[in-house]
């Protein structure tokens, strides 16, 4: 699988009764049940295609022309999101269950292969140390906060991703 199938399980999950539910919002949402294996075939393809199209176009516009353009960017796709799920799965019962963000960590890491984790988590920490540095020798206050923020950022990043790789390499083991 894809890093784009990792991204996108982490919003699924199985019930106790075999089931596929889908959280739109994660774990800050409700999920809905899925009736069968095509509705989930068109749920997952439309996610997948929104973070192909989305995640590449937000972090571009970011790093090209700043906050000031790629926020009204990510307003367009909240609302594109919000419309596109609504339209597939409006039709569906919500679940009683919830997702917790160890089964959408665990989720992700189970459709993302070990070296993409890995790169990532590598990234991850050369990021905390970058935004050190910048920290560290900044001249602005506007430099150190940069910095910080780098550095808690990919921190936390890298925590998910190790977490993920833990997940990955405990599944890995029980096969």
């Amino acid at each position: 699988m894809g890093y784009f199938d990792g991204l996108t399980s982490k919003n699924f999950k199985k019930d106790k009764n075999g089931n596929t539910l889908f959280f739109p919002w994660g774990v800050l949402g409700k999920g809905r049940v899925l009736p069968d294996d095509a509705a989930e075939t068109r749920v997952r393809g439309f996610v997948n295609r929104y973070l192909k199209i989305s995640l590449p176009m937000i972090i571009g516009v970011t790093t090209i022309a700043g906050l000031k353009w790629s926020t009204p960017l990510l307003l367009f796709f909240g609302v594109w999101f919000y419309f596109g799920t609504k339209a597939l799965v409006s039709d569906y019962p919500y679940s009683d269950e919830n997702l917790t963000i160890k089964e959408s960590y665990a989720n992700s890491a189970a459709s993302h292969n070990k070296l993409t984790l890995q790169i990532i988590f590598f990234c991850s920490v050369l990021f905390v140390l970058i935004g050190i540095f910048m920290a560290a020798t900044a001249k602005s206050p506007q430099q150190i906060a940069i910095g910080c923020f780098s550095a808690v950022f990919f921190g936390t990043c890298g925590v998910a991703i190790g977490y993920m790789l833990k997940k990955k390499s405990a599944s890995a083991g029980t096969r």
